[in-house]
């Protein structure tokens, strides 16, 4: 199989920043090694993955470093800055939008070395750790202290700290606990000129604007995060799981506006649509199906529970027991339907928007309308899959085998962000931005959004070397 990159080729790197690079890291972590520059050439940016399997990757990096601490990180992005090499971090590889893709012969700064647990304040509730830490070994690692994150994203085992940071990940628990950008209290950063910036860990503060929103969500265009102080939950002491049939997504929707409305907190609110439902729960088959997890205190756990039965019932809904729960909780990682697909031609891919309440439903519609409208189209479906008292996050699928398929995936893509756009939503909720929706951030963010985005990432990148190519169009 012939290797081609249809994005950038990779660059040759100045001798003299291999060689001081390759003595900050060791030998042994600078590679230039083509199965390591292969490795290390993207994400989980689906489409990337599809054009993989006939040899074609979108971009090379230049070298793959990866350092064991902070000075380290300072020293290798010094050694950047001195020979003018873009940087692209690299944390667990998972993000879906190419945030991790080295445009322009980037090297990539490979943070998984720097992966320690290292501090549980059990007073507090904040734990701290590296940020190339795996998501499932910190939660391994507080829930053997009795503990959780509360974030448990799909991502969990291949996505690291600092990447949720990155993004502004989101888990699925977040009814109740919130998004990493609701748990993160402070962090370390190098900057891109290499000084270090610590954010410290306090609840609240008014001290101006807030520097650590300019990292979370940053996507390593910023800054690269080295740790983070996250606040933690003790493991709650009763898990209470519900499902109900509902007539319509519009009664769905409605139904768990009105729950949070009550004060009740699930942990876990989803909202399956015909077409999922009859996949994830043939005993129930194509219907709108709702699945409720509530957890924590016991007295404080049966009360949220009885309160989701209680509107549930009184919209009309028919209690499916807890199988469809447990079935959820089964499958939650199951990723392999796509792969599937695409090893037979197929084109997939996941999009997450949000909207408020008076929205939702409608956007819905027609996201799916207008997404079914495009040539090639097999199937598209929807849930929803994070919730606040104001609105809801939507979570659509879709696959196709058209005839050219960076058309259809352009035109779907296009198709689902007018639909966002038309219905007052943002085109990302937790997956962020990498390159591929930079097209769409003018109308989400307006000419003025993008030219403070613009400023900031001047101001503090002027040479425009972290992640060139994402969040934002730099014109590097």
């Amino acid at each position: 199989m012939r290797l081609k990159t249809y994005m950038s080729q990779k660059g040759a790197l100045p001798r003299g920043f291999a060689r001081e690079a390759r003595a900050i890291v060791g030998d042994e972590h600078f590679s230039d090694r083509e199965g390591d520059l292969i490795s290390y050439s993207l994400d989980y940016w689906l489409y990337g993955v599809f054009r993989s399997q006939y040899g074609d990757l979108p971009a090379l990096p230049s070298a793959v470093v990866s350092p064991a601490s902070i000075a380290e990180v300072q020293d290798v992005v010094r050694c950047a800055g001195k020979y003018a090499v873009p940087i692209t971090p690299f944390g667990g590889g998972s993000g879906v939008l190419g945030g991790a893709v080295p445009l322009n012969g980037s090297i990539v700064l490979n943070l998984q070395r720097m992966n320690s647990f290292l501090d549980l304040d059990e007073v507090s509730l904040v734990a701290e750790s590296e940020a190339g830490i795996m998501g499932g070994n910190l939660e391994l690692e507080l829930n053997h202290r009795g503990y959780s994150a509360g974030n448990i994203p799909q991502s969990l085992y291949c996505s690291t700290l600092g990447g949720w940071i990155a993004a502004r990940a989101a888990g699925q628990f977040s009814t109740k606990y919130g998004k990493i950008e609701d748990m993160v209290l402070g962090m370390e950063v190098v900057l891109p000129d290499g000084d270090l910036l610590n954010i410290k860990p306090v609840p609240r503060r008014s001290v101006g604007p807030s520097l650590k929103d300019i990292f979370v969500g940053g996507e390593g265009t910023l800054g690269i995060v080295t740790r983070a102080t996250l606040s933690v939950h003790p493991l709650p002491e009763l898990t209470l799981k519900q499902s109900f049939v509902l007539p319509s997504i519009e009664v769905a929707v409605d139904v768990v506006r009105q729950i949070l409305r009550a004060e009740a907190r699930p942990a876990v609110v989803r909202i399956f649509d015909e077409a999922e439902s009859e996949r994830y729960f043939p005993k129930i088959g194509r219907k709108v199906t709702v699945i409720f997890i509530s957890e924590g205190d016991t007295g404080y756990t049966r009360l949220d529970s009885r309160v989701i039965k209680r509107i549930c019932r009184e919209n009309g809904g028919e209690s499916g027991g807890t199988e469809p729960a447990n079935i959820w909780l089964r499958k939650r990682f199951d990723i392999g339907l796509g792969p599937f697909l695409m090893q037979h031609g197929g084109v997939v891919d996941t999009i997450e928007v949000s909207a408020l309440f008076r929205d939702a439903a409608k956007l819905y519609r027609d996201m799916v309308s207008a997404m079914k409208a495009v040539e090639g189209v097999l199937e598209v479906s929807g849930h929803y899959s994070h919730f606040y008292r104001e609105g809801a996050c939507l979570y659509i699928t879709f696959a196709g085998f058209p005839e050219d398929p960076m058309k259809y995936y352009r035109d779907t893509w296009d198709a689902a962000m007018q639909a966002t756009i038309n219905n007052n939503g943002s085109i990302s909720h937790h997956h962020g931005v990498g390159f591929w929706r930079i097209r769409y951030m003018e109308q989400e963010l307006g000419a003025g959004g993008v030219k403070v985005l613009r400023s900031i990432k001047n101001a503090l990148d002027p040479r425009g070397l972290l992640n060139r190519g994402k969040l934002i169009d730099d014109g590097k």
